[in-house]
């Protein structure tokens, strides 16, 4: 597999993906928001590809603080073979030139096969926070 930065040209092929997978997708995975993600942290968004055809991707941020890691996910047909995890290790490596020290993600608390999948891979379950959202009108 190879990893690449995301394109624009690359967002339908990518949004497949994601749905494919059952990621919860919602009002800022549009395209002009995951464009305006990739524009912010264009060297965090990453796809894997392998036979011409995109089959991982991660979505990396860092708001100048902290590092976020977003909608990873590998085509059904790809899965457990390691891309997820080398898609994860790319972005660490990328988080670790950038000096980034922390790094949150978020999983729904019903997806445990996701939640065992990061903590094979040196991920912790915090259980002193609370997430909250505001979603302006």
């Amino acid at each position: 597999m190879e990893i690449t930065q995301f394109s624009t040209e690359m967002y339908n092929d990518v949004f497949k993906l994601w749905k494919d997978s059952g990621l919860s997708l919602g009002a800022s995975d549009t395209k002009d928001q995951v464009e305006r993600l990739s524009e912010m942290n264009p060297d965090l968004f990453l796809v894997g590809i392998k036979d011409s055809k995109i089959i991982a991707v991660v979505a990396g941020a860092f708001d100048g603080r902290r590092g976020y890691v977003h909608h990873l996910t590998v085509d059904s047909q790809y899965r457990r073979k390691g891309y997820g995890r080398k898609m994860m290790e790319e972005l660490h490596k990328l988080f670790s030139e950038k000096n980034i020290i922390k790094v949150h993600l978020f999983v729904e608390i019903e997806s445990e096969e996701v939640i065992e999948f990061y903590k094979k891979i040196g991920w912790h379950v915090r259980d002193d926070l609370e997430m909250m959202s505001f979603v302006p009108e």
